[in-house]
């Protein structure tokens, strides 16, 4: 009887450790495919990164591109805009050419002409003269002549720009022998300008009146 309790006893203890066993043999085995999916997931994810760093990067560069493109064709359409308008300037965009308001004696007016955009007068001082100014003067359109050289100093008197910076697309008669008219600009072309100017008998060549005109103009 005793012998027989002490082999069920055994046999009990026997069973108990095979399930012991397979448990932890069970667990082990889960633990292991728990560890492999998970570094598999980590594998794959970090394989991945660079392929969204190289996405991220080209659409990055692709932008900047299409962004250098747009502003290539604003640029572009700006330019194109500006030299279909043509060159038209006003008065407070010529910035040597802006007159001091509670300056003595100026004027700024419309004109009917439609070439015209603004027209500025005021009582200019004449310029120095070398020449006799005693009468039975007209003017010598002669270039390097004193003459001459009297009359684009009143020119440039009129609209306010140096020697060095400034073009005359042209001289000609005013409407008597003692007028004359020009067209100038700036060296930049920022504007086209047409001064009015006379001799006067005991004072030499001065300006009469400044136009700003809308386009340039040649002759008349």
């Amino acid at each position: 009887m005793s012998e027989k309790h002490t082999s069920n006893s055994r046999s009990s203890r026997n069973e108990k450790k095979r399930r012991s066993f397979k448990w932890v043999t069970w667990l082990s085995g889960v633990g292991v495919l728990v560890v492999a999916v998970f570094i598999s997931v980590m594998v794959f994810s970090t394989n991945d990164e660079p392929g969204k760093a190289k996405s991220t990067e080209a659409s990055l560069i692709e932008k900047a591109k299409q962004d250098k493109e747009q502003s290539s064709k604003s640029k572009d359409d700006s330019k194109q805009k500006e030299e279909s308008e043509g060159t038209q300037v006003s008065l407070e965009g010529f910035e040597e050419l802006k007159p001091i308001e509670d300056e003595e004696g100026l004027k700024v007016e419309e004109s009917e002409d439609p070439n015209v955009e603004r027209v500025v007068t005021k009582d200019w001082s004449s310029v120095p003269t070398e020449q006799d100014t005693g009468g039975n003067h007209s003017i010598t359109y002669q270039e390097g002549s004193q003459d001459y050289e009297e009359l684009k100093q009143a020119i440039r008197k009129g609209v306010g720009l140096a020697e060095d910076d400034i073009i005359y697309w042209w001289i000609g008669n005013g409407g008597g022998p003692n007028k004359a008219v020009a067209t100038v600009s700036d060296k930049s072309e920022t504007g086209y300008l047409r001064v009015s100017v006379e001799w006067v008998d005991g004072q030499g060549y001065k300006p009469t009146k400044l136009e700003v005109l809308k386009e340039k103009e040649i002759n008349r």
